[in-house]
């Protein structure tokens, strides 16, 4: 897989990727996964738009599992994306209109645009930032109805200040 690309030549040519990727292959996903062989499906595609626009779509699907943030158990999280690009030099970045471009978030051209780091950054932004599992499926202790916590600690200070 090509991991730098030219995105404006990229969208000019209507060029197409499409991998599985690893998510070991991911810098900063790595300590939010807890499986690491698992791997996303991806495909990433150049067009222009109505306005000969350099753009880029770029869709995500598979599934990582995360660590709830309750019980600190194992949570399957899917994915499934799709995200679009506006692509523009330097220079047109003052004069871009939000309004006239609602579907498309901006990036900025460049000759080696790193798709790796496009993809996490989707990834990255489309997670929970507390991931949990819903009340009744999360391994908390229940009684009565209510939900208390397993305190794996709770008898670590006896156990330390033992004569």
């Amino acid at each position: 897989m090509e991991q730098h690309i030219d995105n404006i030549d990229f969208s000019r040519k209507s060029r197409e990727i499409r991998d599985i990727i690893r998510l070991s292959d991911f810098e900063r996903l790595q300590d939010l996964c807890l499986n690491l062989e698992d791997s996303i499906a991806f495909v990433l595609r150049g067009f222009e738009n109505k306005h000969r626009e350099a753009c880029l779509e770029l869709f995500i699907e598979g599934k990582l599992d995360l660590i709830c943030q309750r019980c600190s158990e194992k949570l399957e999280h899917t994915i499934f994306l799709k995200s679009g690009f506006l692509i523009k030099e330097e220079t047109q970045l003052t004069d871009f209109q939000v309004d006239d471009h609602a579907d498309y978030d901006l990036i900025e051209g460049s000759a080696k645009m790193d798709v790796l780091s496009l993809i996490e950054d989707e990834i990255l932004l489309s997670m929970p930032s507390a991931p949990k599992h819903e009340n009744d499926k999360c391994y908390y202790k229940k009684t009565d109805g209510v939900l208390d916590r397993i305190h794996p600690f709770a008898d670590l200070k006896q156990k330390l200040y033992k004569n």
